[in-house]
């Protein structure tokens, strides 16, 4: 199966990313299928999505931990009982983020429409994301920020900053929390993904 990319991102964190070429059928083999698994499946009409999360599931084996101790909270979070997770899959593409910190992982597919929707997620800061690449890679960053800040709704483009790409930071502004992170950004084949961590 092909397996992508395994990669400690700092002595807190690490990435975990699977490229999906198998089949359904052919993913749900050598798994356990408990019966939240198999409620959160039924829910999913779309193929690519059952896929993203059976592809999960063979990542958390990958990185030692039984997928049923994995469980998703009232906001539909995922949480184990030890450490810090994130999820994120996009098509073809599946990713974990886990760490002793707050993280968050997105992983998108480069897609121009995003050159339609800036004014939902960009600030006017962040004009030196331009091209459809840049923009991919901005909004993954968000999404990533957004998912390890839990803070509920938090304006991407008033209240979630990211700087200049080289600087490899965010910070969040929010009545209910302040906080920086450190960005890991990634490319895979037509996808961008960004990984944040809490700056401690």
């Amino acid at each position: 199966m092909p397996f992508a990319l395994h990669q400690s991102l700092s002595t807190k964190a690490e990435l975990w990313v699977w490229k999906i070429k198998e089949s359904e059928e052919e993913l749900r083999e050598g798994l356990h299928f408990h019966s939240r698994l198999e409620q959160r499946l039924a829910k999913l009409k779309a193929g690519s999505q059952r896929k993203g999360v059976l592809a999960v599931q063979h990542l958390l084996l990958k990185a030692g931990i039984d997928p049923i101790t994995m469980q998703h909270d009232a906001a539909g979070i995922p949480r184990l009982p030890s450490q810090y997770i994130s999820i994120s899959h996009a098509k073809g593409y599946a990713a974990i983020a886990l760490g002793s910190i707050p993280l968050g992982v997105d992983i998108e597919q480069l897609r121009d429409q995003v050159q339609r929707i800036t004014s939902k997620f960009m600030h006017a800061s962040e004009n030196f994301a331009q091209t459809t690449s840049e923009l991919i890679q901005l909004w993954t960053a968000k999404e990533a920020v957004y998912k390890a800040v839990e803070v509920p709704g938090i304006h991407l483009n008033q209240q979630l900053l990211v700087h200049p790409f080289e600087k490899v930071s965010a910070e969040v502004c929010h009545p209910q929390k302040t906080q920086s992170y450190v960005l890991y950004f990634f490319d895979f084949d037509q996808h961008k993904a960004t990984v944040a961590l809490e700056n401690t």
